[in-house]
């Protein structure tokens, strides 16, 4: 009963990770109890491509069996015992092998989808319930192949993780249209760094709060309340654009970076699961990525906001009508996938 309930939270963990990235596969070794259980997600869309045919269960274990490429102890993974469980509105499968023996740290010799550059597989190893290993294997990282090499430095850990920090923000069209509202709320430099800086501290809290597992509330709940958020920060935008509004901008921006600030921090801790957090360096690791997400949302506002405030002066009408078009399309962007993420 021990190992089931930990394989189905384990299952459960993975789950929204998965949904969030269509090219995102997942591969658990979960050792305990004098078995071992092999459990690997997938997006039923992307396997039934790699194979270039509908599948139906039989098809679908051997293929499993084909992708599935693992060594334990210097010996290839054979699985006897399988089990299929598929998650079709989530367009999810997850394969289970179980092994009648505990097993060592495991050598994965390739990912589910070799040929395709944009595929990840993120592996993890428990024992006894315990995360003891998770990385993720991509196109410049095919392999997790046991060797002597020494683990990263700090120094290592906080250049990764500051890159993946830049990369989620713009790889992330949400964050960068929540961003992009908040510049088109006005106000002059101090006012902006107020609301950045309120922003800022807001989604470090809750990143941190989650990623030390202390609460991390569901993506299927965040994901959604991001895309609210910048509903709300549209439609604030469109009532202030009237002069008689303006004076009172700064203090509500700062509150609506700080209030909407605390969701988004969820949703990058969500992101950081995907990676994965070196627990020799949780506290860099953490502190790099918040600094990288800094850095992207740097980035816009250096971009953005000195053409917004130059235009604003030269051509206050153009400046108001632009104002007004950016407000609508960050809206509607925010209402689609705030009704995607919902459904």
């Amino acid at each position: 009963m021990r190992r089931f309930l930990t394989l189905c939270l384990a299952l459960l963990m993975a789950l929204p990770a998965l949904a969030h990235d269509p090219m995102l596969s997942g591969l658990r070794v979960i050792v305990g109890g004098g078995k071992t259980v092999v459990s690997v997600t997938t997006h039923i869309s992307l396997l039934t491509e790699a194979e270039g045919k509908p599948l139906e269960p039989l098809t679908m274990d051997l293929a499993f069996r084909r992708r599935v490429r693992l060594r334990f102890s210097g010996t290839d993974f054979a699985p006897q015992k399988t089990n299929l469980l598929r998650d079709d509105p989530n367009d999810l499968v997850t394969w289970q092998a179980t092994l009648d023996k505990e097993v060592a740290a495991p050598e994965v010799l390739a990912r589910l989808y070799p040929n395709d550059p944009s595929s990840k597989l993120v592996v993890s190893v428990l024992r006894e319930g315990s995360l003891v290993q998770e990385t993720v294997l991509d196109a410049a990282h095919p392999a997790l192949l046991l060797s002597h090499e020494p683990p990263e430095s700090r120094w290592q850990v906080f250049l990764r993780f500051v890159r993946e920090g830049v990369s989620h923000i713009f790889g992330g069209p949400d964050h960068v249209c929540f961003v992009l509202g908040l510049l088109l709320l006005g106000g002059g430099l101090k006012t902006l760094l107020k609301t950045v800086t309120a922003f800022t501290l807001a989604h470090s809290i809750t990143l941190t709060v989650a990623a030390l597992g202390i609460w991390n509330p569901s993506p299927r709940l965040v994901e959604p309340l991001i895309a609210l958020s910048i509903v709300a920060i549209a439609v604030e935008n469109l009532r202030r654009i009237s002069p008689a509004s303006r004076s009172r901008r700064g203090a509500r921006g700062e509150v609506f970076a700080f209030g909407f600030g605390l969701i988004h921090g969820f949703g990058f801790a969500g992101a950081l699961s995907e990676v994965g957090l070196p627990q020799q360096a949780l506290g860099v690791a953490l502190a790099a990525f918040n600094f990288g997400v800094e850095c992207g949302q740097a980035l816009i506002v250096i971009a953005v906001a000195p053409a917004l405030a130059k235009l604003a002066d030269d051509k206050p009408t153009l400046h108001a009508t632009l104002l007004k078009m950016l407000s609508v399309g960050i809206g509607l962007a925010g209402l689609w996938w705030f009704v995607t993420r919902l459904l």
